[in-house]
């Protein structure tokens, strides 16, 4: 299995201007827990509040890994067992 980066993503426009905010997660699951428990709702909410609808949060994978599981090598079929 292998795991990569992501970023909660927050887009906005502040007088004009298109404003981007990044959160790091070591993984896309992390991202989307934050976004599903409503961990991001307050944030969201003021800037909502603040700078009226448009605004947006997603989650989004990089391409550098954070974690990547180590398999074992098949043993060579010419190689015997030992019992």
């Amino acid at each position: 299995m292998i795991e990569y980066f992501t970023a909660l993503v927050i887009s906005y426009t502040l007088k004009g201007v298109e404003v981007e905010a990044n959160v790091w997660f070591e993984t896309h699951h992390e991202c989307q827990q934050v976004m599903q428990d409503d961990l991001a709702d307050p944030i969201y909410d003021y800037l909502l509040t603040l700078y009226g609808r448009d605004i947006m949060m997603r989650c989004i994978m990089s391409d550098q890994v954070s974690y990547e599981a180590i398999r074992p090598k098949l043993r060579p079929q010419q190689l015997e067992t030992f019992n």
